[in-house]
């Protein structure tokens, strides 16, 4: 174990990626004592306040949406905070870059350099540099926060002290293979995976806050329960959250924890049992919201 509490960086894209790739574990992290700066790119009113989106949608004509983005920012961060509150995170911040904006600038390079070398983190989260081939906010991100990491152990610019993080890992590093033709798994791996089962609940609450992308209610609970459950039972846990460490790891021994001696001396059984466990799914909806199936698509639909 550590001396002393760690710092960890959680560098996303926008908003929700706090809670919905990384918040179980982040939760860990922070209920142990450990400083945790959760910092995102953009606020997500762009590409990311749903609702805004549909209002334009709807009205097949002209938005001002400049009108009605200062509201829109507005919202997407008292949702974040309220979010980070359920997990016990109250370091939350945005760097104000516009999500629309999604190519790789020195800008952003220098705006994650200068958090590390204030925050000075031990472990950093990130995305993978290349999700979905790269083409994508979250793959900026990933590559901006691994230029910042390497410009914020150099002299740099300014008076800010130097920093190495000793630790870097991609999260959901498989999580978005098949949503084009271009995702692939050459680079993208599973290295670890955190147990978030004694905190699940807390990640579907948090989940919930997030109003303006719909994500509370149904979807949160099926989400979890089929992203995290499957990722948990892959460990042989009920839910779980995937990493891809950007550094191999280095230690005195192998690592072997407790909990792999009693997944090696337990009966299937026992293991089948651990990883069927059902929480998000059971979880009572939010007043007012239900499950609903009338937005389906008729078989017919799909004929070409």
């Amino acid at each position: 174990m550590p001396s002393r509490p760690l710092r960890l960086l959680m560098v996303g894209s926008h908003p929700a990626d706090t809670f919905d790739q990384a918040g179980g574990t982040l939760a860990h992290h922070a209920a142990q004592g450990d400083q945790v700066t959760a910092v995102t790119l953009t606020t997500g009113a762009r590409s990311h306040h749903w609702q805004l989106i549909d209002q334009k949608r709807k009205l097949q004509e002209e938005l001002d949406v400049e009108g009605l983005l200062e509201q829109a920012v507005k919202e997407k961060m008292d949702e974040v905070r309220k979010a980070a509150a359920i997990l016990g995170l109250h370091d939350v911040r945005t760097l104000g870059f516009e999500d629309d904006e999604i190519l790789l600038t020195r800008e952003m390079v220098e705006a994650v350099a200068d958090v590390i070398r204030e925050v000075r983190p031990d472990i950093m989260i990130t995305h993978h540099p290349y999700e979905l081939g790269g083409l994508k906010l979250h793959a900026t991100t990933g590559q901006a926060a691994i230029y910042a990491f390497q410009q914020a152990m150099g002299a740099g610019r300014g008076r800010k002290p130097t920093h190495y993080v000793s630790k870097i890992f991609f999260m959901n590093p498989m999580g978005y293979m098949g949503h084009n033709t271009l995702a692939y798994a050459s680079t993208a791996h599973i290295t670890t995976i955190i147990d978030i089962t004694d905190v699940i609940d807390k990640k579907v609450l948090a989940m919930d806050m997030i109003s303006s992308q719909y994500y509370g209610g149904a979807y949160s609970r099926k989400c979890h329960e089929i992203s995290d459950g499957h990722t948990g039972g892959l460990a042989y846990v009920a839910y779980g959250e995937a990493f891809q460490a950007f550094f191999p790891e280095c230690g005195y021994t192998l690592p072997f924890s407790e909990a792999d001696i009693r997944k090696a001396e337990g009966l299937s059984e026992e293991g089948m049992a651990r990883r069927s466990e059902i929480v998000a799914a059971r979880m009572p909806l939010p007043e007012g919201m239900g499950f609903s199936s009338e937005h389906r698509i008729a078989p017919e639909q799909y004929r070409t």
